[in-house]
């Protein structure tokens, strides 16, 4: 019989192999002999199954979000011998991971559209492995500004997303979007590279005056549409940059000096910079305080700005002056 077919491709640092094209990423020639750093199989066969119902497990995560129905939309299970996971959505969606966080293989119990698993996959599942290999994640989109990466750091709302989108439409290129990979690097912290598009709400959307030819076609089951990075005037930046400056978005203000950025205590950056980890919940104590421990040097290393947004959405323009010309004078200084 034929070897399976490869795809291969890099996402948030890691060199991704699966037996399906991915929908929303960018294939890669990929002729290494060494292993990938993580492998992933679709529509795993009736023996994953068994081996799942067989294995001794224990609940070891339940999300405080609940699905239509009141139950949580996702509960992780480890096994008690092995240390595999079991990562389950309520909708019948479950992401099978080796203990050495280096295999993934999916089932579902009905019928479901390849994108829609490719949502949960690029996103969360991924988040999860990510945090579980020790990386710590800021819950954050980055652009770059000068050769340097930027974060916009914030809660589910805050305009991550929206704000990327906003830098992205004046021809700056996206690294990250939710998720936003720090690896440390001699006296840096590096971002690594997602996938090519951003989540937006509708109303972000029309906020920033998105055409539609600049859409991806819709998930059947996501309310959120994509922007594509590789059309237009947007950019998809594919290589790892080293992170200038963060900025936390704060609540938005009626205030008639919004927008504005305002800088912060060396505590308080540190305080907003724990808040704002993607997945801390998933942690142990060992974890947390490595942790703690990485974002310490973070806030020791880079700039950490309050930013707070005017809610007039005519002030989006405005929003994207001032923080380019914070950007600049960090730039500046930094060469100086």
């Amino acid at each position: 019989m034929n070897a399976p077919e490869n795809f291969s491709y890099v996402i948030y640092g890691l060199r991704l192999v699966s037996d399906r094209p991915i929908p929303g990423l960018i294939p890669i020639e990929s002729k290494q002999p060494a292993p990938p750093d993580l492998s992933v199989r679709f529509n795993s066969d009736k023996a994953d199954a068994a081996q799942e119902r067989s294995a001794e497990e224990a609940l070891w995560y339940t999300t405080d979000i609940l699905d239509a129905q009141g139950n949580p939309a996702l509960k992780i299970w480890k096994g008690k011998n092995g240390g595999e996971y079991s990562i389950r959505y309520s909708h019948g969606l479950t992401f099978l991971v080796n203990a050495g966080l280096t295999a993934v293989a999916i089932r579902h119990d009905e019928p479901m559209p390849a994108e829609d698993i490719a949502a949960f996959l690029l996103g969360p599942v991924l988040g999860i492995i990510l945090r579980l290999r020790g990386v710590t994640c800021l819950h954050a989109s980055a652009v770059t500004v000068g050769g340097k990466a930027v974060a916009f750091v914030g809660t589910a709302g805050a305009g991550k997303s929206t704000t990327a989108a906003l830098f992205a439409q004046r021809g700056h290129a996206v690294l990250s979007d939710d998720i936003v990979t720090l690896l440390e690097r001699e006296d840096s912290f590096y971002v690594s590279p997602a996938y090519p598009f951003l989540n937006l709400w509708p109303d972000s959307l029309a906020m920033l005056s998105v055409a539609p030819s600049a859409l991806l076609p819709e998930y059947p089951n996501e309310e959120k549409r994509r922007l594509a990075l590789e059309a237009g005037h947007s950019k998809f930046q594919r290589e790892a940059l080293p992170l200038a400056a963060i900025y936390l978005l704060g609540d938005r203000s009626a205030d008639p000096g919004a927008p504005f950025v305002a800088g912060l205590a060396p505590q308080d950056c540190l305080i907003g910079l724990v808040a704002n980890t993607y997945g801390n919940r998933l942690l142990d104590s060992a974890m947390r305080a490595e942790e703690f421990s990485v974002l310490g040097r973070l806030a020791k290393m880079l700039p950490v700005r309050r930013v707070v947004a005017h809610e007039d959405a005519a002030q989006l323009l405005r929003l994207y002056e001032v923080i380019s010309e914070d950007v600049a004078r960090i730039l500046g200084s930094s060469r100086a």
